[in-house]
């Protein structure tokens, strides 16, 4: 089975404490859903990460009956036609 191309993620993902910082130092860039939900970004820096935005584009199409989930896929999916 080949690997995912967001495997990795689980360490390079912030913490909850990281991911308050990071919205504070870095702002919404880092993140694709209402507050510090979907981040992108690796811990302790401002670069976004393409493992992240595949993360957050892999969860929320697990959760996309919720409407804002949408709008978080829409984001990823723009992102990573951008990478």
């Amino acid at each position: 089975m080949p690997n995912a191309p967001w495997k990795g993620w689980k360490n390079e993902k912030p913490g909850y404490h990281q991911k308050t910082v990071m919205l504070q130092k870095c702002g919404k860039k880092c993140f694709l859903g209402k507050g510090t939900s979907f981040p992108i970004c690796k811990k302790n820096t401002c670069k976004i990460s393409k493992k992240g935005v595949y993360a957050a584009y892999i969860r929320s199409r697990q959760y996309r009956k919720f409407k804002k989930n949408r709008n978080v896929t829409k984001k990823a999916k723009k992102l990573l036609k951008n990478f």
